[in-house]
């Protein structure tokens, strides 16, 4: 016969063997669920947040500005330079300000000599008694107290020469009434001898031994002369008042003297505090054309490198970084994660900027959440702040590397520990939760 015929013991073994193939793979694809399925729901991985942040210091960095500005004469100091409290950084030209100084302090002499003047006059004093600051050895202020005195003498001579004058008034006065005083003694002598006669003539008359017309004539002699003596007394009277008006003007010259010195030394005093205030102002100025370092550190970020260079007021030149600060981590976490955040947590932290294969990743804890967002001043978007502390021996893994603020760091934060099947089934849960709520 030309046809194949199968033995049918071969068969039942090829069958046998299919069986056997497909029972193992069940057996075995059981057992990989059943692992996987065990280790999922067994296995507890340890969640993290992921977060970007920065090196910082636990103080804040030190500004170093000028409240004026100015032009730029020196700069003292270099980035990376270490300066300690009170160092000069950079030195402003005090030219101008120099200026001011010297023509308020000029001022402030000729004023201070003028007052030393107006005083003496005021107190009526012999001469003038200078403040002792005023250095007479000076050229300049010794011509300046020579002038203040030549104006004393000056005004002295004028005012004495004035009470000369009045005084040789009241002598001429006096002359006057003693020669009124004169001639009224004089016609007092008159009046008693034209009385005399009067009395005799009119006795005779009354004895008829001569004309009643003679009577008439002693009597209008003796009017006459009562008549003269009221004008002379009249006279002495008022010689005597304009005695009493040049008295009085002499006595003026030295009042009316004192009272202009006191009306010009209340203003002087008045501009010499002005002054006095201007110079307190422009010796402050001066004394900031030094720019000092407030605290002791390290120059960062130098924004002025041009000697001559003008600064605005205000303007940041650079800024210190205080020495004895500690390092921290300033992270930024998404307000999503927040929850997942507070303070005690174990934090590790990945340095971008070192080479990764040899520098280990840190452990710190945080030490500070914010309690509400802050906003990017460069992208906008919200975020709430944290802080990160490192310890010493944390540090020294980092051998011998430097840490610097700004430097990037990568953060993750540890949070509860979790099955992978929840990571596996939180999605679908998630989803599963939403579905069934009503919108």
């Amino acid at each position: 016969m030309g046809k194949d015929r199968t033995n049918p013991a071969e068969a039942d073994d090829g069958r046998f063997r299919l069986r056997a193939r497909v029972t193992a793979g069940f057996l075995l694809g059981m057992a990989l669920v059943l692992g996987v399925g065990g280790w999922a729901a067994t296995a507890q991985l340890t969640g993290a947040v992921i977060a970007q942040g920065e090196v910082a210091v636990d103080q804040n960095l030190k500004l170093i500005q000028h409240r004026d500005g100015g032009i730029v004469s020196s700069i003292a100091v270099r980035e990376g330079d270490r300066v300690t409290a009170g160092q000069v950084m950079f030195r402003l030209d005090d030219a101008q300000t120099r200026a001011e100084l010297s023509i308020t302090s000029s001022q402030l002499i000729e004023l201070a000599a003028r007052q030393a003047r107006l005083i003496a006059e005021r107190d009526d004093q012999p001469a003038i008694a200078f403040p002792p600051d005023l250095d007479d050895t000076a050229p300049e202020i010794a011509s300046l107290l020579a002038g203040e005195t030549r104006l004393f003498d000056g005004n002295r001579l004028n005012r004495e020469s004035r009470k000369q004058q009045l005084e040789l008034g009241i002598v001429q006065i006096g002359e006057e009434i003693a020669g009124l005083e004169a001639q009224r003694a004089a016609k007092l002598e008159e009046i008693e001898l034209v009385e005399a006669e009067h009395l005799r003539i009119s006795a005779l008359t009354e004895a008829r031994l001569v004309e009643i017309s003679r009577v008439f004539a002693t009597g209008r002699e003796r009017s006459r002369l009562l008549g003269e003596r009221g004008e002379i007394e009249a006279a002495i009277a008022r010689a005597r008042t304009r005695t009493s008006e040049v008295r009085l003007q002499v006595i003026a010259i030295d009042e009316t003297a004192r009272t202009e010195a006191q009306r010009e030394l209340s203003l002087v005093e008045t501009r010499i505090s002005e002054l006095q205030d201007r110079r307190a102002a422009i010796e402050d100025r001066l004394t900031r054309t030094d720019i000092r370092a407030p605290i002791s550190g390290v120059v960062n970020e130098m924004k002025v490198h041009t000697i001559g260079g003008v600064i605005t007021p205000a303007e940041v030149l650079a800024t210190i970084v205080p020495e004895d600060a500690r390092l921290k981590i300033a992270a930024q976490f998404a307000p999503a994660s927040i929850d997942q955040i507070a303070v005690g947590q174990t934090a590790r932290l990945r340095f971008s900027a070192f080479n990764q294969r040899t520098t280990p990743e840190l452990e710190g804890v945080m030490t500070y959440v914010a309690a509400a967002t802050s906003r990017s001043g460069t992208t906008g978007d919200s975020f709430y702040a944290g802080d990160i502390e490192v310890g010493p021996a944390e540090l020294a893994k980092l051998a011998g590397l430097q840490l610097m603020p700004g430097m990037p760091v990568e953060v993750f934060v540890t949070t509860e520990e979790r099955s992978a099947i929840s990571y596996l089934a939180k999605p679908l849960t998630d989803q599963f939760n939403r579905a069934f709520r009503e919108r």
